[in-house]
């Protein structure tokens, strides 16, 4: 029985959702990927751009309907492809290494049932131990959207267009997805992510995104002279022209771990990204790491105050943080500033947060008597 099929008689109605997937020598993953839709998805559209694997004969036996397609070092050409060949009003794009979370999928076919909706976003998780973001991964099966880009490429230049012309709606769904793929080494990717992105570029020099990708190529690659080149001309062109862009910080940030790397000062590159975006959670992280190696406690202990008080399993930004600057890390850190900069009380507040949330409660429990033993101590004397 068919995906359709087996939706339809589930719910009553006419098919609402087809999942696309290009795939490539994915075997080892795809599996997992396609039975995470099926409780979703009432079609799976699986094309392979060359697997020497066995790829296509996984997806046929988990109810795809399987394509080929020639690759011709252009992901959009390969996307487009995949979504030309989906029958139902709304198209699910995702890849072999990411999943669906188990959820009340309900919800979002009701969403979607929306006739003024165009696109929804969906809470991405790009990385285990990492936050979420809103990533358009739904939109409406429609002839002017189309992706763009032979790498990175997109549907949202598609989909904003058509916002503009005719008013439509963005949803955000309850859908999540989590992606593993980078869970491990990247570099057997450089090779090709290279020659794409400078393909990109030669076409779009203005694409932040792309100047950082590359830069990180050439960083796995060894190549460290022509991974700072590329971040510093991505650093400018965010100054320039990307100022609020959620990308605005991602070349400063590998710029400031390059100098910290040195031993160099990334002091003036913390500031100027905060002038990018002020609400950048790990810029405030830096800062902060900063402020503690110049003994400024004081100062210290209320950034990282902030951050402790952040959840990073409910954060949806538009950016992905790694969840170690938040919780118990920072209350740990605000907990040693407060202690060395006098002001135990809020050091003992701190030591009691991290004690609560970890488990290593014992060292942190410690920590918050001392702390509470010298405000007793300073009390008496004033």
């Amino acid at each position: 029985m068919r995906s359709s099929e087996r939706r339809s008689s589930l719910t009553g109605g006419e098919p609402l959702l087809s999942a696309t997937l290009i795939v490539r020598d994915e075997e080892r993953v795809l599996a997992a990927c396609l039975q995470s839709l099926k409780s979703l998805v009432d079609e799976i559209i699986v094309v392979d751009t060359g697997s020497a694997d066995r790829s296509a004969e996984l997806a046929l036996e988990q109810g795809a309907k399987v394509f080929h397609f020639p690759w011709c070092d252009d992901f959009a050409a390969a996307r487009n492809f995949a979504i030309e060949r989906a029958s139902c009003p709304w198209l699910l794009y995702i890849d072999a290494d990411e999943r669906v979370r188990d959820g009340d999928h309900a919800r979002t076919r009701v969403a979607l049932s929306d006739p003024r909706a165009l696109a929804a976003r969906v809470r991405f998780y790009p990385r285990s131990g990492f936050t979420a973001y809103p990533e358009y991964r739904l939109f409406r099966r429609h002839p002017q959207v189309r992706f763009e880009g032979v790498v990175h490429e997109s549907m949202l230049p598609a989909l904003k267009r058509l916002v503009a012309a005719e008013g439509a709606l963005i949803l955000d769904c309850d859908l999540t997805i989590d992606h593993i793929g980078y869970d491990g080494p990247q570099t057997h990717k450089s090779e090709r992510y290279l020659k794409l992105l400078k393909q990109a570029l030669a076409s779009n020099s203005r694409r932040l995104y792309l100047w950082w990708h590359l830069g990180c190529v050439h960083r796995d690659r060894g190549e460290i002279a022509q991974a700072e080149s590329c971040w510093r001309h991505g650093a400018a062109l965010a100054v320039t022209e990307h100022r609020q862009s959620a990308d605005a910080n991602l070349c400063h940030i590998e710029l400031i771990a390059l100098e910290t790397q040195r031993g160099e000062d990334p002091v003036a590159l913390i500031g100027e990204g905060l002038r990018l975006r002020p609400d950048n959670h790990l810029l405030r992280h830096l800062e902060a790491r900063e402020l503690m190696k110049r003994e400024r406690f004081g100062e210290a202990v209320q950034l990282f105050a902030e951050l402790a008080q952040i959840d990073p399993d409910t954060l949806l930004a538009d950016h992905a943080y790694d969840k170690k600057i938040f919780g118990t890390t920072a209350a740990t850190h605000a907990a040693e500033c407060a202690f060395r900069a006098g002001l135990y009380h809020e050091a003992a507040r701190w030591y009691g947060v991290a004690e609560r949330t970890c488990s290593n409660a014992l060292e942190f429990r410690t920590k918050r008597m001392l702390a509470e033993a010298h405000e007793r101590r300073a009390a008496t004397t004033r």
